[in-house]
């Protein structure tokens, strides 16, 4: 596991993923001057680099910028410029700018052409719908929309002196079909990225059981929302071609029942907040804020939304492995570098 600083004019968010390859394919660069706010286009003023009108940063002109390693990138905004060890949270305050809470955001990047989007998270606003979208424009370039949001009142946001922030991390993966790359699931949470952390691995069901170890996952979880009161909202978006990948390596999984055996997204801390937003439930639906596999199309999707005021996790989970460790696939998957057996760091 490990922990993702975005140094810069940027952000810190956290994020686990047990698949990250150790192999970073080409860097991601944010193009200000094809991006908006509102429909108003950014300032560019170096590669990479923007801000969100004419002059120099400060609390009323954010400035926008990202930074990557190996393959993950992240990107976002402060009103002053940083020091080394990212920016505090009163520099990513954007609320006395122009990019308060309820403005959308329709970003571009462009990327490496053999690299694809595995996935995306956010802090924004899902509640609606075209809130947040990925696209992929073309080989080379690709499109986040966001709804910048006002984080709830959380652990790190007591007093709760932000009123808009933004923050984004994509993982990309060099092959289509490799089983790392997670066909663009987005994530999007309402807290602040310093409160969120790895998740557990010894926690997840499929490794209480030592014969029964699945290899693959990411996800978000929270240390808690403040005592003060606070809900937080994890809203996730999972793309039908990952759970046919999930298929085509033995797991019968669709995203109906996707709580239950190998591949699933799971609540920890309420029973009553998990939410299934496809209607009909059995069915992954066309979303044309989707498309991650760049054919034009909305992808079709499997989205959830998990609600909770005191400790929210989000998990994806997919892959499994022989009970016999030393099977030709348990070998293979190791030699990958993608599974740890339970207890391993």
């Amino acid at each position: 596991m490990f922990r993702l600083p975005l140094r810069g004019a940027c952000v810190w968010l956290v994020l686990f993923a047990a698949t990250v390859s150790a192999q970073g394919p080409g860097s991601i660069v944010w193009r200000p001057s094809n991006s908006t706010y509102d429909g108003r286009k950014f300032t560019e003023i170096a590669d990479g680099v923007g801000l969100a009108k004419f002059g120099l940063p400060g609390s009323s002109n954010p400035a926008g910028a990202g930074a990557g390693t190996g393959p993950v990138y992240l990107f976002g905004f402060a009103t002053q410029v940083p020091d080394a060890e990212g920016p505090t949270i009163e520099q990513m305050e954007l609320g006395g700018s122009d990019l308060q809470a309820g403005t959308k955001l329709v970003l571009q990047f462009d990327k490496a052409e053999q690299d694809h989007i595995s996935f995306v998270a956010m802090l924004a606003d899902a509640s609606q719908p075209g809130n947040v979208g990925v696209r992929v424009l073309s080989p080379t370039r690709f499109q986040v929309t966001a709804t910048i949001v006002d984080p709830i009142l959380s652990e790190t946001n007591e007093p709760d002196d932000l009123d808009a922030a933004f923050g984004l991390i994509v993982q990309v993966a060099k092959g289509a079909d490799e089983l790392y790359n997670f066909r663009g699931t987005t994530f999007i949470t309402d807290m602040v990225w310093t409160d969120l952390e790895p998740l557990n691995l010894s926690e997840l069901p499929q490794l209480r059981d030592p014969a029964d170890i699945s290899g693959f996952t990411t996800g978000l979880a929270a240390r808690g929302v403040s005592a003060s009161g606070g809900q937080a909202n994890f809203t996730a978006f999972i793309p039908e071609s990952l759970f046919a990948a999930a298929r085509q390596h033995g797991v019968d999984v669709t995203g109906d029942n996707c709580l239950g055996y190998r591949s699933y997204v799971e609540l920890t801390g309420s029973d009553d907040g998990f939410f299934k937003l496809n209607v009909p439930a059995d069915e992954a639906q066309a979303n044309e804020a989707f498309d991650v596999d760049g054919d034009g199309e909305g992808d079709p999707m499997w989205s959830y939304r998990i609600t909770n005021s005191e400790w929210s996790r989000q998990s994806l989970m997919f892959g499994k492995i022989a009970a016999d460790p030393t099977s030709p696939t348990a070998v293979e998957m190791r030699s990958w570098g993608r599974l740890k057996e339970p207890g391993q760091e």
